[in-house]
C-alpha cells in the first residue's frame, strides 16, 4: 500500500532567516497559522491554539531543528485520537528568496481516515497560502483577523457595511467608494479580484489631515488588498495596505488607525460584538 503523504511547496520572496521566524516565533506563527504557547525549540512540546477561543488545535513535539534549513515535528489534532504523525519543513535558497517545502507523513491509511486526510490537505493548502501572502507584503501594513463567519459574510461586511465598522460617512458608487473622517477623506476604485487572490481597492484621491503630516495626499496610489480564506473556526481575513510603509510620514498613525478599525472594529462586528466606527 502506498503511504499517504501530504506535500506542499511554495516560493517566498524572503530570505531563509525571515521564513524561519514565521515557522518558529509565536507572534509570527499566529499571523498565518495558529497562536503558539511558546517558541518552537528542539526537544520541547508545542501547542497551537484556536485564535478565537484558545482551544487546542494541534500539538506535538519539535523533534529536530537545523536553524534556517530544516525542522521536524510530531503532530496530531483532536480527530486523530492521540495518533502521532510527522511534519517536516525544508528551507532552500531560491533565486530571489526561499523555497519552502512541507511533508506531512504518518497519516491514516484506511478509507475511513481519508476524510481527515482531505481536511488536513485543505488546511495546509490554506495555511501555506497565508504565509505566501505575508512574505509578499515586505514592509507594508498587513494584519489578519479570524472571525466566526463565512468568507462570504466577511466579504459582505467589508464591501457593504463600512458604515458599521469603519465610518458612518460612506459614499458608494458602482465601482468604488469614498470614506470620510471629520475633514479627511479617501476615495477608492474597486479593481476587481476575488477572495483567494485578493480584492484590490486603488486609492485614487486622498486628503488625510493628520497633525504633523505635511502631505495629506500620501495615500493616493496606495492599494488595499483583502484576502478571505476559510478557517476551522469561520474565516480568516487578511488586509494588506500596499504602499503604507516606513516611506510614508503617516505610517505610524495610519497603522494604528488600521489596528483600531480593521483589527478591532471589523473583528468585533463579525464576531457579534459592538464595533467602534468613526462617528463624525
Amino acid at each position: 500500500m502506498t503511504d499517504t503523504i501530504i506535500r506542499k511547496s511554495i516560493f517566498l520572496p524572503a530570505d531563509r532567516a525571515t521564513v524561519w521566524a514565521f515557522l518558529t516565533e509565536p507572534a509570527k506563527l499566529e499571523q498565518w497559522f495558529h497562536p503558539a504557547d511558546a517558541p518552537m525549540q528542539t526537544g520541547q512540546p508545542y501547542t497551537l491554539r484556536n485564535s478565537r477561543d484558545g482551544d487546542k488545535m494541534c500539538w506535538g513535539e519539535v523533534l529536530e531543528m537545523t536553524p534556517h534549513s530544516y525542522m521536524k515535528w510530531s503532530f496530531t489534532v483532536g480527530p486523530m485520537d492521540g495518533a502521532l504523525s510527522t511534519v517536516e519543513w525544508h528551507l532552500e535558497d531560491a533565486p530571489g528568496g526561499t523555497r519552502l517545502s512541507l511533508t506531512h507523513s504518518g497519516l491514516p491509511q484506511s478509507a475511513e481516515g481519508f476524510g481527515l486526510v482531505l481536511a488536513l490537505d485543505k488546511g495546509w493548502h490554506g495555511f501555506v497560502g497565508n504565509l505566501q501572502i505575508l512574505a509578499q507584503t515586505g514592509g507594508d501594513y498587513m494584519a489578519m483577523i479570524t472571525v466566526p463567519t463565512t468568507p462570504a459574510q466577511a466579504q459582505r461586511a467589508i464591501f457593504d457595511e463600512m458604515d458599521i465598522w469603519w465610518t458612518n460617512r460612506v459614499e458608494r458608487i458602482d465601482d468604488g467608494v469614498t470614506v470620510r473622517f471629520n475633514n479627511s477623506h479617501a476615495s477608492f476604485a474597486f479593481e476587481g479580484g476575488d477572495a483567494n487572490d485578493g480584492f484590490r481597492w486603488l486609492c485614487t484621491d486622498a486628503n488625510m489631515i493628520i497633525e504633523g503630516i505635511e502631505d495629506s495626499s500620501e495615500w493616493e496610489g496606495t492599494r488595499l488588498i483583502w484576502h478571505l480564506r476559510p478557517d476551522p473556526s469561520g474565516a480568516r481575513v487578511m488586509l494588506t495596505h500596499q504602499g503604507l510603509n516606513a516611506d510614508l510620514a503617516c505610517h505610524d498613525v495610519c497603522s494604528r488607525g488600521w489596528q483600531h478599525f480593521f483589527e478591532n472594529s471589523l473583528k468585533a462586528h463579525l464576531s457579534g460584538q459592538s464595533p467602534s466606527p468613526e462617528l463624525s
